[in-house]
């Protein structure tokens, strides 16, 4: 059964560039399909109270008249309704608030009524490899309500990001947001993956029943696996790092494994950010 909202309800979509969005994969993939769905900007969520913008600038643009204009960091709302269909559709993207999280997360779960579906979508590091496909966790306070994705429930302790407060609050206000999460190579923190967004994308596909466009993506996977391939042949201590993962990986056949063995990788992660300060 597809996890779609029933008639008079809104699937919503959020994710957040910074901590949760490794390699840029779930900040991609949420711009993508704002374009794909053809959503219009509709305003934005909270203002400068939220962000530092020392840490996150304001950038100056031109428009074709010569004349400036200031581009503020924040987060976006973008409605609409999926296309081919009468169901209605906000994307919220932005960057990860510096400031008053609670008060960020309040105007967030406001947003959304109930029968409302709410998907996060997030990204990490993780000790996965280029050369497999990347694993997507997906997760839920109540799994057994979302048969569809074969979600868990989290049972993670420990530091989280905007992510984990939005779902957190959206649950204890009664509601069931489903959470995706790519497990990007931690090799290949410093790069966009068009792998990971991929990844993603099929996930929210298979989530919902929907039908994405691929676009570019298919090659732009195999371009990304053949520059990180060449990365590894390049440097002796990484190829063979990349064996032990290979091997541990087909051993455990992590592309089919359980969802509960996904999101064991996870909370590994997010023990392993804490313990290095969250970097």
């Amino acid at each position: 059964m597809d996890h779609l909202p029933a008639p008079g309800s809104r699937l919503l979509v959020l994710a957040f560039e910074g901590w949760n969005d490794a390699a840029d994969a779930a900040s991609a993939f949420a711009k993508d399909l704002i374009d794909q769905m053809d959503l219009t900007h509709a305003g934005m969520i909270g203002g400068e109270e939220f962000y530092d913008f020392q840490t996150h600038r304001p950038s100056v643009s031109r428009r074709a008249d010569g004349s400036s204009r200031i581009d503020w960091p924040g987060t976006r709302v973008h409605t609409g309704t999926v296309a081919g269909t009468d169901i209605p559709l906000e994307v919220i993207v932005g960057d990860e608030p510096a400031f008053l999280w609670q008060r960020f997360a309040s105007l967030i779960v406001e947003r959304v009524e109930p029968g409302d579906v709410v998907v996060l979508v997030g990204a990490l590091l993780a000790d996965t490899v280029h050369s497999r496909p990347i694993p997507i966790t997906v997760t839920a306070e109540r799994p057994d309500q979302v048969p569809a994705a074969n979600a868990v429930r989290s049972e993670y302790e420990g530091p989280t990001g905007i992510i984990g407060v939005i779902a957190h609050e959206l649950s204890a206000a009664g509601h069931n947001p489903v959470s995706l999460w790519a497990a990007v190579p931690g090799y290949l923190a410093g790069a966009p993956s068009p792998k990971a967004h991929l990844a993603l994308l099929g996930a929210f596909e298979e989530l919902t029943g929907l039908v994405l466009d691929q676009g570019g993506l298919v090659d732009a996977t195999r371009d990304w696996e053949a520059d990180a391939e060449a990365a590894v042949t390049a440097d002796d201590d990484l190829a063979a790092y990349i064996h032990r993962l290979e091997s541990m990986t087909d051993a455990a056949d992590l592309p089919e494994a359980s969802g509960d063995a996904i999101a064991a990788e996870f909370e590994r992660y997010l023990h392993r950010r804490n313990d290095d300060g969250g970097r």
